[in-house]
């Protein structure tokens, strides 16, 4: 029975099917709470305020192909990022597909070691983008292009009619030319498709070395054409205004000084060689697993268990079967005169490693694990796991091979599952951000800087900030209205100096006053969203330093509290969160705003019926101050001493309410609260 059982699960289609079961359960489950991330925002805001063809001029200047793709498919799919994540799961699929079956074709005994190749590249744990929908849509499509047309390349050894031969070149070399306008540094992967088309000539003839490369040459000529072709409408037709996708930008500092620059240059090729090849499998599970509570953890192993189980499972009969075939032949590699096929690998991997890289390198982009710059990794995936799969085939020991497979399968799948946790949770706080941010503020005044520290992430570019603010408060507008900037030293500093400024993101033009700067804060995943006010600024103990250094530039009348409020859009913010604390701390401190002191004790006595209490214990100052206000000292006393529980905010709390003795309008208030503020903190 047993062996009746074993060549089925050998099967293409069985080993097909398995891939996507282990691919589902990594990326499927959770798919429909991720949202948007970094370049998503750009994209969305583009597409909504001036119709999807704005999508074309913001690719413009660089990749103008992409512009044209995601115009098109925004026509179709609107701001959902659901179906653009199921679009590049296939197509992540898909490659992984095109990849084994170009394996099996050049190493057709070596099927054991294809669907290993095959699964390492879906569960890859160098690039983790693939939770990132809208903007990585083109990564996806030309990864697929490119694993498709080096198929096509090798399947053309296949084919006996002359016709079919030149239709499928046609259309290998399309693909490919497809892959490069879409992603120009991909061009780089044109190397492995030459040592493969060299491998697939050397293992299924007779030729010497020198026949070899020599007919390699000639067959690899239509695509070499091809990508001539494309590096000629790169260099000479098209302006590109990005420095890193501009040729002539890229390669002419390596021809003015070739010593320094080339030295420079080889030294970084050396180090992201190896990190693609090694630190792609240690570094982001450190970074990802290393920090991952146990609540998620624990999961997260059953889950990579499941996949390494199933994984296992075809691994061990191809592997038999293997063996079987090695025997009933009575020949190996070696016995034909061969190198062997883990040579082979090891070399078509390391080279191609470097001819991938080097694009990149000149551009002045390397890999690095963090945020988004690991997509520079992707294109490189490929020849990364031919050599690590071709270093471990080496190993002599069977039980140790299959093991240290089994621990990277189960390593990257928790990488890959846990990261996509993060990225769920990144979501829904993304969402809750801007709801209580619509909460706290009915609107924002025109011109308004907003430097952000949204909690549980931190943003790198400011439309991570600009483009979700105007979505909300002017969703009309073809232009922004309110802009934003990144909190880090250069903008404290500008906040500092008072500077005026303004940038151009691709097509978006942003005017950057500091001296309409209004800082919003979430200190913590627990802490409501904060409104800082320069004029009397008082903070969570948990708070960001970077933020105290720019708060005293905040201006809170840059929130006009009087006007009609604004709701999220559903469709890029979803559905309003259920009215816990956070709703009423930001009603509160909007009361606070107005000075409306009955209408705060108001809401305060609203949210304590409910059970609603603060987590960051700063946000008991508006209920305690509304309270004191319209004299109701007892019932603001018992929050008062939760904020005497900390010295820094009860120094705070002291000089926040001394201050605000000397603001406010007396008229409005019961002196004797006032009064009673300032002595309980103060003495």
């Amino acid at each position: 029975m047993r062996e009746k059982i074993r060549p089925i699960l050998t099967r293409k289609f069985v080993l097909y099917l398995i891939l996507l079961m282990v691919a589902g359960m990594i990326y499927l489950p959770g798919m429909r709470e991720i949202g948007y991330y970094r370049d998503d925002w750009n994209n969305v805001y583009n597409a909504f305020t001036q119709g999807a063809e704005m999508l074309i001029r913001h690719y413009a200047s660089d990749r103008p192909a992409d512009g044209y793709l995601l115009s098109w498919v925004y026509t179709l799919f609107g701001p959902d990022p659901f179906p653009y994540l199921l679009y590049n799961f296939a197509c992540r699929f898909l490659s992984a597909l095109c990849f084994f079956e170009t394996l099996i074709l050049i190493w057709p005994r070596r099927r054991g070691a294809a669907f290993c190749a095959a699964a390492f590249f879906l569960i890859f744990p160098g690039y983790l983008r693939q939770v990132d929908g809208i903007a990585y849509l083109p990564h996806q499509l030309a990864m697929l292009s490119i694993c498709a047309s080096i198929w096509l390349s090798i399947f053309i050894f296949q084919i006996k009619k002359r016709s079919l031969q030149v239709l499928s070149g046609f259309f290998s070399v399309l693909l490919a030319l497809i892959e490069m306008f879409l992603m120009e540094y991909y061009i780089g992967l044109e190397a492995l498709r030459f040592f493969l088309i060299g491998l697939y000539i050397y293992n299924h003839s007779q030729k010497t070395i020198f026949q070899t490369i020599r007919k390699t040459v000639l067959v690899f000529l239509p695509w070499l054409a091809g990508a001539a072709i494309f590096f000629y409408w790169r260099s000479f037709l098209f302006e590109a205004s990005r420095h890193g996708t501009d040729v002539e930008s890229v390669l002419t500092p390596l021809f003015q000084h070739p010593k320094y620059v080339g030295l420079s240059l080889l030294a970084k090729l050396i180090k992201n060689t190896a990190k693609i090849i090694f630190g792609s499998w240690t570094v982001p599970p450190y970074n990802v697993l290393n920090g991952t509570n146990v609540k998620d953890f624990w999961p997260a192993v059953v889950l990579a268990s499941a996949a390494v189980f199933l994984f296992l499972i075809p691994f061990f009969g191809l592997i038999r079967q293997e063996k079987k075939a090695v025997l009933n032949h009575g020949m190996e590699e070696q016995q034909d005169k061969k190198i062997s096929w883990q040579i082979q690998w090891l070399f078509a991997g390391f080279f191609s490693v470097v001819m991938t890289i080097t694009p990149l390198i000149l551009a002045e982009r390397e890999i690095t694990f963090s945020s988004s710059l690991d997509r520079f990794a992707y294109p490189g995936s490929l020849c990364a796991i031919l050599f690590i799969l071709g270093l471990i085939g080496l190993i002599s020991v069977e039980w140790v091979k299959t093991v240290l497979i089994a621990l990277m399968v189960l390593t990257a799948v928790m990488t890959q599952r846990i990261n996509q946790q993060n990225h769920i949770l990144q979501t829904r706080l993304t969402k809750d951000f801007w709801w209580q941010l619509s909460w706290r503020a009915p609107d924002i005044s025109e011109y308004t800087l907003v430097i952000a520290n949204p909690g549980g992430f931190s943003p790198e570019e400011d439309y991570e900030v600009f483009s979700p603010i105007n979505l909300i408060y002017y969703p009309e507008r073809d232009h922004t209205a309110v802009g934003s900037e990144v909190l880090n030293t250069g903008s404290i500093r500008n906040a500092q100096m008072g500077l005026v400024t303004d940038r151009t993101v691709r097509e978006i033009y942003v005017w950057k006053d500091y001296n309409n700067l209004l800082a919003l804060t979430k200190p913590t995943e627990k802490s409501c969203l904060q409104v800082i006010d320069g004029s009397n600024p008082v903070y969570s103990p948990d708070e960001w330093s970077k933020i105290v250094e720019i708060g005293s530039y905040s201006k809170i009348d840059r929130i006009i509290p009087d006007a009609e409020a604004h709701i999220p859009a559903q469709a890029f913010f979803g559905e309003e969160p259920e009215h816990g604390w956070c709703y009423y701390y930001e009603k509160m401190s909007l009361a606070q705003q107005r000075q409306d002191w009955d209408g705060l004790a108001d809401i305060a006595d609203e949210a304590l019926a409910k059970g609603e209490s603060a987590e960051d214990r700063v946000e008991w100052i508006p209920l305690v101050m509304g309270y004191a206000l319209t004299g109701r000292q007892e019932d603001a006393k018992p929050y008062g001493e939760i904020l005497k529980t900390n010295e820094y905010l009860r120094f705070q709390a002291c000089n926040y309410f001394s201050k605000s003795a000397r603001l406010l309008e007396t008229s409005l208030v019961d002196p004797e609260g006032l009064s009673w503020l300032v002595n309980e903190f103060c003495n």
